[in-house]
């Protein structure tokens, strides 16, 4: 019991580093944008929320915020869900997988801009998986939960190409429509959510994993 009360204090003392951090990135990050003056609120606001590193930052925010502060709400019981903690591990391992492969070399960044960029694309990342990995119940997950996890970046995908058409704004290099044309873009988008699948496999794997391990304990 004890042993399992220090676990719980370690997993939370994590989840306040993580809950910590992005409460000073993402508002910190919207006033750097808003701080140039070319955009009014609302058009800071929808261009803030069309990178996916943001949307799934403000996502890793609320799960951390519900876990330490929710208390017994159903949305609180819902982030609790190992399935629902998993998807949100593949999301964020995207964010910092796709940036740090892709994007780390054509970017320069200096001052607020580089630590929040650090912040969002790879300490919280790291922090969150390990969060996963050793404070979260492992359960059997099926595989078909996959294709309900797709459901997100599908959606972002279908926004971004539909306000590009509107805006002629990309957030990302490799979905530039403008610049690769639609079909590049397009099978761009596709190898993204093939890295959702492999890396969703590879989590459910290894909950898998840890869920031998522990009905063999027991």
């Amino acid at each position: 019991m004890e042993k399992e009360n220090t676990t719980t204090i370690k997993g939370e003392i994590l989840l306040g580093i993580i809950f910590a951090l992005e409460l000073y990135a993402l508002p910190t990050q919207f006033y750097l944008l808003l701080e140039g003056g070319q955009f009014t609120f609302f058009s800071a606001a929808v261009r803030f929320f069309s990178f996916f590193t943001i949307t799934t930052n403000s996502v890793v925010f609320i799960c951390s915020a519900m876990l330490l502060f929710g208390g017994k709400s159903a949305i609180n019981a819902f982030f609790r869900k190992s399935t629902t903690i998993t998807a949100i591990t593949v999301y964020i391992l995207i964010v910092g997988i796709v940036f740090n492969l892709l994007l780390r070399s054509i970017v320069d960044l200096q001052g607020h801009h580089r630590i929040v960029s650090e912040i969002f694309h790879a300490v919280v990342p790291t922090l969150f998986f390990f969060y996963w990995l050793f404070f979260v119940s492992p359960e059997k997950i099926s595989f078909k939960a996959i294709w309900f996890w797709l459901v997100y970046p599908i959606i972002y995908m279908i926004y971004t190409l539909f306000h590009g058409f509107i805006s002629n704004f990309y957030p990302y290099p490799f979905i530039d429509v403008t610049k690769l044309g639609l079909q590049t873009a397009f099978v761009n988008g596709v190898f993204v959510l093939i890295a959702f699948v492999i890396l969703s496999v590879i989590l459910i794997f290894i909950s898998k994993i840890r869920t031998k391990k522990i009905s063999l304990e027991d």
